[in-house]
C-alpha cells in the first residue's frame, strides 16, 4: 500500500508541475518553434551530451583505480544504464545499479564501488557550484535582466547546497585517511547487535573506506576533479548550443545559472524528470532572461528530450545485453541491504 501511495503521489506531483509548465502556454506557438530550430545547434549539443557521458566514464575510471583497474567500455555501459534508469525509473535508481553492474563486471566490491557514486556526486556538486559563483561574480555579474530576487534566491540555495557537498567531502575525507579507525568504533558501537548485523555493519563501513580511498591518492584526485571540470563544461556546452538552436540569447556563462535551476528540477523524484526539469528550465529562462514563454517552453521539451530519449534507447539495448529488465532493476534497488551487496552475493559471492 504504501509503494501504491508513493507512486500516486509522484503522478500527482509530476501532472502538477507540467500543468505549471503549460499553464500560459501556446501550443500553437510551441510547436513552430521546434519546427523552427537549427539543426547545427542541435549537432553541436548532441555532440557536446556524448563528451558529457565520455568525461563520466573515465572520472569514475579514477574514483576507482585505488579499488581496481576498470576498462573504459564495462564503465560506459554501466554508466549509461545508470542515468538511462534514472530517466524511465523513479527514486534515482541508478545511482545503485551502476555499482552493481559494473561490480559483477568487473569483480569489484560492491559497496565500495557504490561509495565511489556518493563521491561522483560531492564532486558534481562542489564543481557546479563554483562554475555557478563564477559566472555571477566574475564572469557575468549583470545577467539576471528580469528576476534579481529570483537570482538572490539561486544564490542562497547554492550556497547552502556547497556547505553541505563540502561538509560530506571533509566526512569522506576523515572517512579515508583513518578507515582502520572507524572500522573499531563501528566495531564498538555494534556490539550490542547481533553477531551478524555487527559483521555486516563494519563489513561495510569498511568496503566504504575503500570506495573513498581515491581521496588518500591526490594524482587520482586530481585528474577526477579535471574530469568533473570537463563533465560539467560538456553540460554547459549542451545547454547553451540548445539554445542557440532556438534562438534564446544568453551568454555562456549564465548557462551555468539555467544549470542551477536544472539542478534542483531534478532533484524532484519524477520519473525521467518529467516536468521537474521542464518547469526549471523554463523558470530560468524567463525569469532570469526575459525569454518569450513559449520559445521557453520549446527549448526546455528539446533539451529534455535530447538529455533523455538517446540514454534511455541506449539503455534498454544495453540492459537487454546484460540480461536485465527495468522491472529486475527496481526489484535489485528494493533490497534492504547495502547497495550491490545482495544481489552480487546471488551471482558471485562477490558482496
Amino acid at each position: 500500500m504504501t509503494g501504491y501511495l508513493k507512486h500516486v503521489l509522484i503522478l500527482l506531483v509530476t501532472v502538477a508541475l507540467l500543468a505549471l509548465f503549460l499553464r500560459q502556454a501556446d501550443l500553437t506557438a510551441v510547436g513552430r518553434e521546434l519546427t523552427r530550430a537549427h539543426p547545427g545547434g542541435v549537432v553541436l549539443a548532441m555532440l557536446a551530451s556524448v563528451a558529457t557521458f565520455v568525461f563520466r566514464t573515465i572520472r569514475w575510471q579514477y574514483l576507482l583505480q585505488p579499488t581496481g583497474h576498470v576498462p573504459f567500455a564495462p564503465a560506459l555501459r554501466a554508466t549509461i544504464i545508470g542515468f538511462g534508469a534514472n530517466a524511465m525509473l523513479p527514486g534515482r535508481v541508478g545511482e545503485v545499479i551502476r555499482p552493481y553492474l559494473l561490480a559483477r563486471k568487473v569483480d569489484l566490491d560492491p559497496t565500495a564501488t557504490f561509495a565511489t557514486i556518493v563521491l561522483e556526486r560531492a564532486l558534481d556538486m562542489i564543481t557546479l557550484l563554483v562554475l555557478f559563483a563564477l559566472s555571477v561574480a566574475l564572469l557575468d555579474p549583470a545577467f539576471a535582466v528580469n528576476d534579481g530576487k529570483m537570482l538572490h534566491a539561486v544564490q542562497f540555495g547554492g550556497l547552502m547546497a556547497a556547505l553541505a557537498a563540502l561538509g560530506g567531502l571533509g566526512v569522506a575525507f576523515v572517512f579515508a585517511g583513518h578507515a582502520e579507525r572507524v572500522g573499531l568504533i563501528t566495531e564498538r558501537l555494534t556490539r550490542r547487535l547481533p553477531a551478524r548485523a555487527s559483521q555486516l555493519a563494519v563489513k561495510g563501513v569498511s568496503a566504504f573506506g575503500r570506495g573513498f580511498s581515491v581521496l588518500r591518492s591526490p594524482q587520482a584526485l586530481a585528474l577526477a576533479l579535471v574530469h568533473s571540470l570537463g563533465v560539467w563544461l560538456s553540460i554547459a556546452l549542451t545547454t547553451w548550443a540548445m539554445a542557440g538552436a532556438f534562438e534564446l540569447d544568453f551568454p555562456f556563462p549564465g548557462t551555468f545559472t539555467v544549470l542551477m535551476f536544472m539542478a534542483v528540477g531534478v532533484s524532484v523524484p519524477t520519473p525521467g524528470g518529467v516536468g521537474a526539469f521542464h518547469e526549471s528550465v523554463r523558470l530560468a529562462l524567463t525569469s532570469l532572461y526575459a525569454a518569450d514563454n513559449d520559445r521557453a517552453v520549446a527549448y526546455a521539451v528539446a533539451l529534455h528530450a535530447l538529455s533523455f530519449i538517446p540514454v534511455s534507447l541506449l539503455t534498454l539495448y544495453f540492459v537487454a545485453r546484460e540480461g536485465l529488465t527495468l522491472r529486475r532493476i527496481e526489484d535489485i534497488t528494493r533490497t534492504g541491504l547495502p547497495p550491490g551487496a545482495a544481489p552480487l552475493a546471488e551471482g558471485s559471492q562477490a558482496g
